[in-house]
C-alpha cells in the first residue's frame, strides 16, 4: 500500500520544522549547556493532591538529565589520581555537596550526614571520589584560590575533560548579613573570583568543571527574628543580577536554573526554617551539576543525558551514512535517465517496478537515517517521561474509539466484494482477529512506553500479558503451519527470519546500539527456533497426538532448564560478547525468556488441537441463534449449552487470574506467577473472542492494519517516537518548552505542547513503520525468490 503523498510532504515538513529550530533557534547553544545551566520546569510541581510526590522530574529546555548515582559518579568524578570534587561557600552549598555524597552513596552519606558539624570544612569518600566542602560564607579563602588555580591548570592540560577537578562556588546570604554595603561587598568578591575561573571548555570537551550556584533565596515568610530584617528580597534579587550579568560577560557556567527550581515551587521547596531547600530540590540541582560535568564524557548508549551533551558517530554510522547517500545518488542518475526519455514520466514514478532492489534499500536507508537524525543529533528535542493515569486512559480512550469506529465484516478483502459475497463463517482465530488481536496489544504498548508507565504495577502486568499473548500467537501460527504444510526447508527457515530480523539487525549499525537491545525481535526469533526444531525433530511424531505431547513436553523441560543454569548461557554470551565487542547480558535474557517459557508451548498445544479437532463444516444453514457453534463444539450436544458453559469457565479463568495478580504486590513475585498462570486470560480470551458468529466474522480494521506492522511499531518506536534509547519522548520543540499540566482535581498531566508532539510525531513514526513493513515484506520476497531461482 502506498501511503498518501500527505505523509510525505508531513515527514518533510517535520525535518524541515526540527532543523530550522535547531540550526536558527538553538544556534547559540547546539549541545543544550545554557539550557540546562538555565532554563527547566518541574513536570511534578508540588499540588495539594499529590504532594508527596513532587520534585522527582526536572525539565530543562529541549533537553533530558539523566540521574547519577554510585558507580556513575565514581566513573566520571574518580578516573584520575587524586581526583576530587570541591564545594566552596555556605550552607545552601552544603545541601548540594552532600546531595551528591547521596548520590555517590545514600546510605554512608545519611550516616556522616548526622555527625557533621555544620560551620565547618567536611569531606566525604566513597574510596574511588573525594568530595569536600570548605565552610567560605564571604568566598574569600586562600583554599579557594588554591582550587580555582588547579582547576585552570587542569583544564587547560586536558582538553577532551579526561580529567580534572570539579569545583562548585556559591554564597551571598552571609553578605546580606552586612547592614551598610552588602551589595559592594558582595561584587568585589565577585569580580576577584573571575580572574580565576576559567571559560567553560570548547568542543569536543563540554564538560564544564567549575560551576557558580545562585545566592538562593530563603523563603522569607518562614525566616526568624534573626534573619528577616538582613536577608530581603532585595538584596538577593540585586546580587543574583550581577551574578547574571558577570555570568554573561565572562562566559562564566552559572546554574541560574536553581533559581527556577524554588521560584515556581513556592514554599513547598523550602524546609520549615525557610532557609534551606528540601532534600528533593538539592538533589535535583547536583544532578544538573552533574550532568554538566559528566554527560560529555558519556560514550555508551542509552544516552539519556542530553543536557551538554555531544553524540559521536562511530565508522559504521559514516559508512552506512555515505553508502546511503551515494544509493541515493545512483537512484536519482537512474530515474533522471528514464524521466528523460520518457518526457510525460514523473520523476521516481514507476521507480519501484523498474528498480526495485534500489528503491527497497533507499526507503530502508531514509527510515534509518530517519532514526539517526531523531535519536543520535540534536535536530528533535528529548523531554522526560512522568506517568499520569489520565494520559495513559487518553491514550487507551482514543485508540479505542478509532478501532470500534472501524469494525468491519470479516473476508471482504475488496470494494468489489459485498458482505453479502463474504463467508459465511471465519475460522477459529482467523487471520483478520489476530491481527486485530496484535493491533490492539500493540496500541497498549505503545501508550504504556509513552506514558512511562513501566514503575505503575498494574500497568505493568498488562503489559507483560500482551507479551505472553505474542508469544502464544508465535506458537499456535508457526505450528500450524508445521503441522499442516510439513514444510522444513532452509527457504522458510531464512525468510522468516530475515522478516523478523532485518530491521533489528541493521538499527545497531546506524543507532550504535546493540541487537539485544530491540529485545522482542531476538525474543520471538528465539523461540521461532525452539518452535522449528520441536516440530521438525521427528516430524512423523507431529501426526501422532501422544508423540507430539510428548517431544513438545521435553522441548519445555530443556528450554526451562537452559534458562534457570547461568553456567550455560554465560559462556555463550561473553564470547559473543569478546567477538563481536557486543554488550550482550546473559542474566537479562535469562529473565526474559523465564517471563513466558511455557506460554509458547501452550500456543502450539492449542494449534495441534484444534486443527485435529476441525472437522469440513456441514451445509449452511439459517442460525438458530447468534451464539453459532464454534470451532471445538461437536456434534451431538446443544451448541448453545456448549458455548454457556465455555463463557461460564472463561469468565471464571479470567476472574482467577483477576485475583491471583492482585495477590501480588511487588514486580519479582508478579513475574513469578505471571510464568504459570498467564495461559488462563490468554485461552479465556480466545474461547470469548470467539464464543459467536457476530464475533468471529467482525474486527477492527484499525487494530488489524496496526497489528500488521506491529513488529515494526515495537522497535522503531524506540528512535522515532520515544527518544534517548526509549528514556524520554522525542519533541519537535515548536510547541513550547514540553511541561506538563497540573490541577488539583485531574493532577499532573501532558500539556498542550506534549500533546502536539504526541500526534505529528506520531503519524509520522506510524507511518514511517508502515514504510518499512512494506520494503521488510519485499525484500524477504526477493530473498526466497532467489532462492527459488537458485535450485
Amino acid at each position: 500500500m502506498r501511503a498518501p503523498w500527505l505523509l510525505y510532504a508531513l515527514t518533510v515538513c517535520v525535518l524541515c520544522a526540527a532543523f530550522f529550530r535547531h540550526s536558527i533557534w538553538d544556534a547559540p547553544d547546539p549541545y543544550k549547556c545554557n539550557a540546562a545551566l538555565s532554563t527547566g520546569t518541574w513536570l511534578d510541581p508540588p499540588i495539594q493532591s499529590q504532594a508527596t510526590r513532587s520534585f522527582q522530574k526536572w525539565q530543562p529546555n529541549g533537553c533530558m538529565t539523566q540521574t547519577y548515582s554510585g558507580q556513575k559518579v565514581a566513573r566520571c568524578l574518580g578516573n584520575a589520581p587524586e581526583q576530587r570534587a570541591v564545594f566552596v561557600g555556605d550552607s545552601t552549598v552544603r545541601e548540594v555537596f552532600w546531595a551528591v555524597a547521596r548520590a555517590l552513596n545514600t546510605k554512608s552519606a545519611a550516616e556522616a550526614g548526622t555527625k557533621a558539624e555544620k560551620h565547618a570544612d567536611l569531606d566525604f569518600s566513597d574510596g574511588k571520589v573525594t568530595l569536600r566542602f570548605i565552610w567560605d560564607p564571604f568566598l574569600n579563602s586562600s583554599d579557594l584560590s588554591q582550587h580555582m588555580s588547579r582547576s585552570y591548570l587542569k583544564t587547560t592540560e586536558n582538553q577532551d575533560g579526561s580529567s580534572g577537578d570539579l569545583i562548585v562556588v556559591g554564597g551571598g546570604l552571609w553578605f546580606a548579613k552586612d547592614r551598610s554595603r552588602p551589595l559592594d561587598s558582595f561584587k568585589d568578591t565577585v569580580d576577584a573570583l573571575t580572574a580565576h575561573l576559567p571559560a567553560p571548555d570548547l568542543v569536543p570537551g563540554l564538560s564544564r568543571k567549575t560551576m557558580m550556584l545562585p545566592v538562593q533565596p530563603p523563603y522569607y515568610d518562614r525566616l526568624d527574628k534573626g534573619h528577616k530584617p538582613t536577608m530581603t528580597p532585595e538584596k538577593v534579587n540585586s546580587m543574583n543580577a550581577y551574578l547574571n550579568e558577570v555570568a554573561l560577560s565572562h562566559d562564566i557556567s552559572y546554574l541560574s536554573s536553581s533559581l527556577a527550581m524554588v521560584e515556581e515551587s513556592g514554599p513547598a521547596a523550602y524546609e520549615p526554617k525557610g532557609l534551606h531547600v528540601m532534600p528533593q530540590v538539592a538533589d535535583k540541582q547536583a544532578e544538573v551539576i552533574l550532568n554538566l560535568r559528566c554527560n560529555a564524557l558519556d560514550r555508551e548508549y542509552p544516552y539519556d543525558g542530553t543536557c551538554c551533551f555531544q553524540y559521536h558517530m562511530e565508522w559504521a554510522q559514516l559508512a552506512l551514512l555515505g553508502a546511503g547517500l551515494v544509493l541515493l545518488a545512483v537512484v536519482s542518475i537512474v530515474e533522471f535517465q528514464a524521466w528523460s526519455s520518457n518526457s510525460g514520466q514523473v520523476f521516481l514514478d514507476g521507480v519501484e517496478k523498474r528498480q526495485p532492489i534500489l528503491w527497497y534499500l533507499l526507503v530502508m536507508w531514509l527510515c534509518l537515517g530517519y532514526c539517526f537524525l531523531a535519536d543520535r543529533t540534536h535536530l528533535f528535542n528529548k523531554l522526560q517521561k512522568l506517568y499520569n493515569t489520565q494520559d495513559f486512559f487518553i491514550f487507551v480512550g482514543a485508540t479505542t474509539l478509532i478501532g470500534f469506529s472501524t469494525i468491519k465484516r470479516s473476508g471482504v478483502p475488496s470494494k468489489s466484494l459485498t458482505e453479502k459475497q463474504a463467508p459465511a463463517d471465519q475460522p477459529f482465530l482467523s487471520r483478520d482477529q489476530t491481527d486485530e488481536w496484535k493491533g490492539w496489544m500493540q496500541a497498549l504498548i505503545l501508550a504504556y512506553h509513552y506514558t512511562g508507565a513501566s514503575k505503575v504495577l498494574w500497568v505493568y502486568k498488562l503489559i507483560r500479558l500482551m507479551v505472553a499473548s505474542y508469544l502464544f500467537m508465535t506458537g499456535y501460527g508457526h505450528a500450524a503451519y508445521f503441522y499442516t504444510k510439513n514444510d522444513f526447508s532452509l527457504k522458510r527457515l531464512i525468510a522468516v527470519n530475515v522478516r523478523i530480523n532485518l530491521l533489528s539487525m541493521l538499527l545497531p549499525w546506524f543507532m550504535g546500539t546493540d541487537y539485544l537491545f530491540y529485545y522482542f525481535a531476538p525474543l520471538v526469533t528465539y523461540w521461532y527456533l525452539i518452535i522449528y526444531l520441536t516440530m521438525c525433530f521427528k516430524s512423523s511424531w507431529n501426526q501422532q497426538l501422544p508423540l507430539f505431547l510428548a517431544k513438545t513436553f521435553i522441548a519445555c523441560s530443556l528450554t526451562t532448564l537452559l534458562h534457570s543454569q547461568p553456567w550455560i548461557l554465560d559462556p555463550v554470551f561473553k564470547c559473543i560478547n569478546f567477538v563481536f565487542a557486543a554488550r550482550w547480558d546473559a542474566k537479562e535474557w535469562m529473565f526474559r525468556c523465564q517471563l513466558d517459557q511455557f506460554i509458547v508451548y501452550v500456543g502450539m498445544i492449542v494449534s495441534v488441537l484444534y486443527i485435529r479437532s476441525s472437522k469440513p463444516p456441514p451445509p449452511p444453514a439459517p442460525p438458530q441463534s447468534s451464539m453459532a457453534t464454534t470451532s471445538f463444539t461437536r456434534p451431538g450436544t446443544s451448541p448453545n449449552l456448549k458455548n454457556t458453559a465455555f463463557f461460564v469457565a472463561s469468565t471464571a479463568a479470567l476472574l482467577v487470574y483477576t485475583y491471583l495478580t492482585s495477590t501480588r504486590v511487588t514486580k519479582p513475585s508478579s513475574n513469578a506467577l505471571h510464568t504459570f498462570i498467564s495461559p488462563l486470560p490468554i485461552l479465556a480470551f480466545i474461547q470469548l473472542r470467539n464464543s459467536s458468529r457476530t464475533l468471529r466474522n467482525h474486527y477492527s480494521g484499525a487494530f488489524a492494519w496496526l497489528g500488521r506492522i506491529s513488529l515494526e511499531t515495537f522497535v522503531l518506536q524506540y528512535h522515532l517516537w520515544l527518544a534517548a534509547d526509549t528514556k524520554g519522548l522525542l519533541s519537535l520543540g515548536l510547541f513550547g518548552a514540553g511541561g506538563m499540566s497540573s490541577s488539583a482535581m485531574f493532577g499532573r498531566g501532558m500539556g498542550l505542547g506534549r500533546w502536539c508532539d504526541c500526534l505529528v510525531l506520531g503519524v509520522v513514526f506510524v507511518w514511517v513503520s508502515a514504510r518499512v513493513s512494506d520494503v521488510t515484506g519485499a525484500l524477504t520476497g526477493l530473498v526466497v525468490k532467489w532462492m527459488s531461482a537458485g535450485k
